[in-house]
């Protein structure tokens, strides 16, 4: 039988590609200019790469957990099916409603922008149509993934290759030309609080996003249930290793509170190292990292539709396989539109930054359910074991509830904006599945 009549999407992507897919998610744009805020909130660059070092064993931490999950149910979905499997029905669709329809789409379309504000900066006469670029570009990414799943695994793992090359280059040529006294940096950014640590370490881990997302692509990957943990082990370590790099290279190229003053961190190191050059290579740079990016999200952001839409009779459309091509195809042509329409507004800082937060109380989520699985469903075939059971989820689980109470003792208005985001899908939940209990046997 094919494959959309089966419903079941073929396993055409190997380890490269799942690789390249998690780095790209990963390897964005926000290591081009998180940094600034990150220096604004802490005094001394020994606190500056500490909150990177703890932000990346975090993430590292939460990539074991959702290995555990992605081993045991290598399907489509991601963290819409460890979300259904560990805490029940409400969280997951929650979850993937406010994702898929709200805020996916306007990741989508800040990436767009971005790519298109660096490219105006190297071709001028794209920079009047910034808005029709990154429309452009949404509409050829996505494309390229209704098309063919191979194609853009081959794809996300060049432009992974691509930029991750450029910028081990950037960092070696700092250390290379940079003089070691040229940054001068003992001299404090802002005053060194706990409280300010942890905002630091909120916007970090906003950097670092996009493990979580990258296991929707498991039910495409051959052999997943062993390859998906050891590629999210290595894929968030290596992420974790260049993120360092890339921050002693800023810190060893400029000081302290330049950084925290500066908007665009990368083109001002590579500027102090290359002179004007720099600021075209940066920008060559962020182009090539914000596609790559929009085009590894567009690769895992339709399956999360497809498993929804798997689940929820009123969404069905959603999980068609296309008879040709073998992909999520209205998956991908929903995505794409949504992404399109929200290039439309100006609530992409908004809807992010409210976002920020109210994600994470969905990682908390995750980290419950792994217990809880463990506790309710021993018999589980489990391929894949999260180490250091029970003290590394529960460091996660604890991280990230404190997390989640620094920020919003620190902006309550905004964490409010994203708690009426997410609660925003709980009547449509009871609307489209009115049978299921929200915290019950895990569904599968």
């Amino acid at each position: 039988m094919t494959a959309s009549a089966t419903g079941i999407l073929p396993r055409r992507l190997g380890t490269l590609a799942a690789t390249g897919t998690i780095v790209g998610i990963m390897v964005g744009s926000g290591i081009f200019r998180i940094p600034s805020s990150v220096a604004g909130h802490l005094g001394s660059p020994g606190l500056f790469m500490l909150v990177w070092v703890v932000g990346g064993l975090l993430a590292l931490a939460g990539a074991l957990v959702v290995g555990e999950f992605t081993a045991m149910f290598p399907v489509p979905g991601g963290h819409y099916i460890q979300l259904r499997e560990g805490t029940g029905e409400m969280s997951a669709f929650v979850f993937a409603w406010t994702t898929v329809f709200l805020l996916r789409p306007v990741a989508l379309g800040a990436l767009g922008l971005v790519f298109a504000a660096y490219l105006g900066t190297l071709i001028p006469v794209t920079a009047p149509h910034e808005r029709l670029v990154a429309m452009s570009l949404i509409v050829v990414v996505s494309a390229v993934n209704y098309r063919s799943v191979a194609a853009s695994g081959v794809i996300a793992t060049l432009l992974s290759a691509a930029k991750v090359l450029a910028l081990g280059a950037m960092v070696i040529g700092i250390f290379l030309v940079v003089p070691t006294s040229a940054s001068s940096n003992t001299v404090a950014a802002a005053p060194s609080t706990l409280h300010g640590f942890g905002l630091a370490l909120v916007t970090v881990m906003w950097t670092f996003s996009g493990w979580g997302s990258s296991t929707s692509i498991a039910g495409e990957v051959r052999n997943a249930e062993r390859v998906m943990p050891r590629v999210l082990f290595g894929g968030v370590s290596f992420v974790v290793l260049l993120f360092l790099a890339i921050n002693a290279a800023y810190l060893h190229a400029l000081p302290m509170a330049e950084i925290a003053a500066s908007k665009t961190v990368a083109a001002d190191a590579a500027t102090r190292a290359f002179g004007n050059v720099g600021g075209s290579l940066i920008a060559l740079l962020v182009v090539v990292a914000t596609f790559g990016s929009m085009h590894a999200t567009m690769l895992s952001a339709p399956r999360m539709l497809f498993a929804l839409g798997r689940d929820t009779p009123a969404l069905r459309r959603l999980a068609a396989v296309h008879p040709e091509f073998e992909t999520p195809g209205i998956a991908v042509a929903v995505t794409c539109v949504l992404g399109v329409v929200y290039l439309t507004t100006n609530t992409f800082e908004e809807l992010a930054g409210a976002y920020v937060l109210g994600s994470w109380p969905f990682y908390v989520l995750t980290a419950v359910g792994l217990f809880r699985l463990r506790r309710l469903r021993p018999d589980l075939p489990r391929p894949f074991r999260t180490p250091g059971y029970p003290i590394v989820p529960g460091l996660f689980l604890t991280a990230a509830l404190v997390m989640v109470i620094n920020g919003v003792w620190a902006d309550p208005v905004q964490a409010l904006k994203g708690s009426a985001l997410i609660l925003s899908g709980v009547p449509v939940f009871w609307l489209m599945r009115p049978e299921c209990r929200p915290w019950g046997r895990p569904a599968r």
